[in-house]
């Protein structure tokens, strides 16, 4: 098992326990001791758990909640809002674009009635079916392996599908954002997908919480400079735009 899947489980194990030891952590994923560890020292560094004496309980502010969709939907919606009026400033008509699956992208749905003859290639199960809904757009919904609780398509065969198109715009929420990891995600896998609708894109969107700054999660996705416009609600912190000089830093206001 890698390095990286192995967390994974880990995290997973302690979400639902809060605390495991690492005796308990070697029996469940059937490695030594010593190698949970070096795993908890690393996930420790990032910021993701707090190491006891012989063990790790799960921080109480980490950014692997994972949470259901569907709650997550309802939280800051006013503000969700604001990013996404602030990015369909930079859709054009009759163009193909990237929606990944976050409730942040969700609020855009309805916005996309005023444009004609879009294109909207999207690994979000809800996303494309509000899209069908709601709008007359064309819909590519990516196919892969189905995440309930975040009612995304993810996966091998998700990647895969998406490396064969092209966008003019790519729009996307993050995880984590970090002046050193560069943003990142819950997961490996929803990093590989981001991370491949920005390079197939000729343009790329961030949609940022303020309360996203300063924070690392899982999986690094891209570096800061790798994304075009990086759009958000509150006082930018100091030095990220020096890091990204060619990158638009946009502070919308509610």
């Amino acid at each position: 098992m890698l390095d990286a899947e192995r967390t994974e489980k880990i995290l997973e194990i302690l979400k639902v326990k809060n605390s495991c030891t690492v005796y308990d952590l070697a029996n469940k994923l059937y490695t030594s001791e010593s190698t949970i560890r070096r795993d908890l020292a690393r996930m420790e560094q990032k910021g993701l758990i707090t190491r006891t004496f012989g063990g790790a309980i799960l921080k109480s502010n980490s950014s692997i909640e994972d949470s259901s969709f569907f709650l997550r939907e309802k939280q800051n919606l006013k503000e969700k809002r604001a990013l996404a009026r602030e990015a369909i400033r930079f859709i054009e008509p009759n163009s193909a674009i990237f929606l990944d699956s976050s409730s942040t992208c969700l609020q855009l749905v309805t916005m996309l009635q005023q444009f004609k003859n879009l294109l909207v290639i999207t690994n979000g199960l809800i996303i494309a079916n509000e899209l069908i809904i709601k709008t007359k757009h064309d819909v590519i919904l990516l196919g892969g392996k189905i995440k309930a609780s975040t009612n995304s398509v993810l996966g091998s065969a998700a990647e895969e599908m998406l490396r064969g198109y092209h966008a003019s715009l790519c729009i996307m929420s993050t995880s984590g954002i970090d002046k050193d990891f560069g943003f990142s995600e819950l997961t490996e896998e929803q990093a590989r997908l981001k991370k491949i609708m920005i390079e197939n894109s000729s343009k790329s969107i961030a949609l940022v919480d303020i309360g996203k700054f300063n924070k690392k999660s899982l999986a690094h996705t891209c570096d800061i400079k790798d994304v075009s416009i990086i759009i958000t609600n509150g006082p930018i912190p100091n030095d990220y735009q020096s890091l990204a000089p060619h990158t638009e830093f946009i502070e919308v206001k509610e």
